[in-house]
């Protein structure tokens, strides 16, 4: 019996297709995990998908959830399929690696396909994005990508992580080994960390920390918050914490706001919509909660269930509010950088 891919190391494939997206072309694939019920079983049975947006037009992702001999033929037949059923002209296979014979073989046969920090073919849009294209180079002015971000922040928070190795640092953060990899990259290029090798293994080496480090990046990082919504229902501490002003009360002298803040990962949103049966608040739910998206895990640095004091203050350092300005600059004064 073959083995399947892990749920969550795709939805950290689709999180990194978002990223190099975003750094490439400057645009954001607003991935929503899909399970159309008009499409067969051993399609969805198959395939992991997410429905999102390319220069605006529709686009579908589909990652093949069981790699088996033989299967970009099948991936051709289902693909038609699935075009046909959901009515969507752009359909991408996301993959974790991409060899080089592959690759010739798939833009040969015009199979538009993603490999996140590696290459991006949709031959309907005409792009052909690889690796040594000049769009993809890191400049100083770039924003931090979201996984980067995650990592800063938890090295300023005080997370041991030097010295360790790819994969040790994708499954603390729960991404790929690829995301890391290229996180690794992104760190070198911003002259913020070295890489180590150990055998061939590439560990990370930071080269600033603490205060200086918080200094050199503070103005390239960004709220993580993607959406927010007022859903009606309840959801549980290990599923979302404490955001917002929510959590801004916990940490500091600001009064704790009517209605509760919570935050979660985009990835996993529609995922416990459904199972929690949330829905669209009215003014006249007692209930209501305002849920955060972000574009990481906030469990992953959150504590007591509360998100993390950095991506707080991230989030809320533009408020229009001034009383949560202030109470986000005393964040800043409990560290002893």
């Amino acid at each position: 019996m073959l083995e399947k891919i892990p749920a969550m190391q795709l939805e950290a494939l689709a999180q990194a297709a978002e990223a190099y997206v975003q750094h490439a072309f400057g645009q954001r694939l607003e991935l929503t995990p899909i399970a159309p019920t008009n499409l067969p079983h051993f399609v969805l049975d198959r395939y992991r998908l997410w429905q999102g947006l390319l220069n605006g037009r529709s686009l579908v992702l589909m990652a093949i959830r069981e790699p088996r001999q033989g299967a970009t033929t099948d991936y051709l037949k289902h693909r038609d399929l699935v075009r046909r059923q959901l009515g969507v002209d752009l359909i991408l296979l996301l993959l974790d690696h991409m060899p080089n014979a592959i690759r010739r073989q798939m833009v040969e046969r015009h199979i538009g396909f993603i490999a996140p920090g590696a290459h991006l073919y949709v031959p309907e849009a005409l792009l052909d994005l690889r690796e040594r294209s000049p769009a993809i180079a890191i400049t100083p002015a770039d924003r931090i990508s979201p996984t980067t971000q995650l990592v800063l922040l938890a090295i300023l928070q005080g997370v041991a992580l030097e010295d360790e190795h790819l994969t040790e640092l994708a499954e603390r953060f729960h991404v790929s080994t690829m995301s890391i990899s290229r996180t690794l990259d992104e760190l070198e290029a911003r002259q913020l960390a070295k890489a180590r090798y150990v055998g061939r293994q590439r560990r990370l080496h930071m080269l600033l920390g603490g205060h200086e480090l918080w200094q050199a990046v503070q103005e390239r990082l960004q709220s993580p918050v993607r959406k927010v919504r007022v859903i009606s229902g309840r959801i549980e501490d290990h599923v979302a914490p404490l955001a917002g002003e929510s959590a801004l009360a916990r940490y500091t002298m600001l009064a704790t706001p009517r209605v509760e803040t919570r935050a979660i990962s985009s990835a996993h949103w529609k995922r416990h919509k459904e199972r929690l049966a949330l829905n669209p608040a009215t003014a006249f739910d007692d209930d209501r909660v305002e849920i955060q998206t972000w574009t990481y895990d906030p469990q992953i640095l959150a504590r007591d269930a509360v998100i993390d004091r950095l991506s707080l203050y991230l989030s809320v350092r533009e408020s229009s509010d001034e009383r949560v300005r202030q109470a986000a600059e005393e964040l800043l004064e409990t560290f002893e950088w």
